[in-house]
């Protein structure tokens, strides 16, 4: 708009289609297998307006975003211990869950940056956000079984004679948390949500080399719905929006002649109800996984990264966090992945304590070095080489600290070299991954009865080509 005023606009439309089929167990059997057809339409609209003077920089501005979602989730677990509830049928052999999602999203939002001097600089923001999520479910299958075990539930329950009730293939069905009479109907409800946002900081410049900061912030991540095959009703109620509070001191100095560079924080973060992947019961199913609130947990921790050059084209980088998570207060439904039982499979199904549990994926330590080696050849090109090393410690899939669901310490390097413009047009590597061919997992959980783990790439050889048509 002029010299120190600015006005920006940012339309967004985005559309996003999904079918697939998952063999969740890895196994011949069909004892956890998922097909999945989906879309998502989103809009968004932001407008700001920014500003600055001689001593400061702010903005301020509105957000506005919608998403229609649509899901069909088809369950296939035929061959699961679980399958019939009873010696001899009737056996369940898949369910689908068809959901829809309607999601409004308006956010108001400031923020500012006020010189205090030379030395210091205040920083603040705040940001209010509504959201509405507007949500159907119909679970329904042209399963047999599936039908004739709801109906055997819902006449049990109720005490009516074994047959009474008859569920038609298709027919939305799940039995009504209260009342034991199955609903057949889609299951609607809507979550309304709000919170302000905010953070606080301070910088301070000691010299030109070195700067100092500390941040405080309370952050929010907006509840949502599940999407499971779930035989109540109460089993689609969402989880709520989590809450973090931050707090962050570092510093940033540069030094050695401007040849290194040192970050360096510690942090502590407080959540309330954060979301995280756990299990519900279900009379059904025996056991259904979706998100859970935890009610209160903690991270805190330490990161420290240098780069430095002690010659023209050799850098070096080196970079290492330690965090510490714990959970504060939680009292929910056992899994079998605890270890409750000896075989960790089919454990019993109770309530567990686990107050003072890890955060699941959150390894103690992780390190990561590279070197990076460039010197031209002649006046149009340029080689290079490098490597690159990643440490990661153990952690937990789950809660607890059961040995089935553990993840590990592992170590990987990778390998490169190649040759490049020396004007940035192109670039072509060979390169090497995890050379040394270590064997770890990214990933492992339990499903029906079988204990699932993501084994990472081996040792992998390639070749890049980049060019930059800027």
């Amino acid at each position: 708009m002029n010299d120190s005023l600015r006005f920006t606009s940012i339309t967004a439309i985005g559309e996003y289609e999904e079918d697939y089929s998952m063999d969740r167990d890895g196994t011949t059997l069909t004892n956890m297998g998922i097909d999945s057809v989906g879309s998502v339409d989103s809009f968004t609209q932001e407008l700001r307006l920014s500003g600055n003077t001689d001593l400061s920089q702010w903005l301020v501005g509105v957000n506005y975003a919608t998403n229609d979602v649509k899901s069909d989730e088809t369950v296939l677990i035929f061959d699961s211990t679980n399958a019939a509830l009873m010696p001899g049928g009737p056996f369940i052999d898949n369910s689908t869950t068809s959901i829809t999602q309607d999601i409004k999203d308006i956010g108001i939002f400031a923020n500012m940056e006020y010189d205090l001097g030379e030395k210091f600089t205040v920083l603040a923001g705040a940001r209010y956000t509504e959201s509405s999520n507007d949500f159907t479910s119909c679970s329904h299958s042209d399963d047999p079984g599936l039908n004739a075990t709801f109906g055997f539930f819902s006449d049990a329950l109720r005490g009516q004679a074994p047959g009474t009730t008859v569920i038609l293939p298709n027919q939305c069905v799940s039995l009504d948390a209260a009342t034991a009479e199955v609903s057949r109907t889609p299951y609607t409800d809507s979550l309304e949500e709000d919170n302000v946002s905010w953070r606080l900081g301070l910088n301070y410049r000691a010299n030109e080399d070195l700067l100092l900061y500390t941040l405080a912030s309370k952050g929010y991540k907006t509840g949502s719905y599940p999407i499971l095959p779930a035989s109540t009703t109460s089993q689609f109620e969402p989880v709520t929006q989590e809450s973090v509070q931050a707090l962050e001191g570092g510093l940033k100095w540069s030094f050695a002649e401007g040849k290194a560079q040192l970050n360096s924080a510690i942090f502590y973060y407080q959540y309330d109800d954060k979301q995280v992947r756990g299990s519900v019961k279900d009379p059904v199913y025996n056991q259904l996984d979706r998100l859970v609130n935890i009610p209160e947990s903690t991270i805190q921790g330490a990161e420290i990264e240098l780069t430095y050059s002690p010659i023209d084209g050799l850098l070096l980088r080196g970079s290492g966090t330690y965090v510490n998570t714990e959970v504060k207060e939680w009292y929910t439904f056992v899994n079998p992945t605890t270890g409750q039982d000896e075989d960790g499979l089919n454990g019993v199904r109770e309530q567990g304590d686990f107050s003072g549990s890890d955060l699941p994926f959150t390894p103690e330590m992780h390190f990561v070095a590279d070197v990076d080696y460039r010197r031209p050849i002649n006046e149009n090109l340029g080689g290079f080489v490098g490597a690159n090393l990643l440490y990661n410690s153990e952690a937990n899939s789950t809660f607890g600290d059961p040995d089935k669901t553990r993840i590990d310490s592992f170590t990987t390097l990778d390998l490169r070299a190649g040759v490049e413009a020396l004007d940035g047009t192109w670039t072509a590597t060979v390169w090497g991954r995890n050379v040394t061919d270590e064997y770890y997992w990214s990933n492992q959980f339990v499903t029906q009865d079988v204990l699932v783990r993501y084994a990472a790439k081996p040792v992998t050889y390639g070749i890049s080509f980049a060019y930059n048509f800027m």
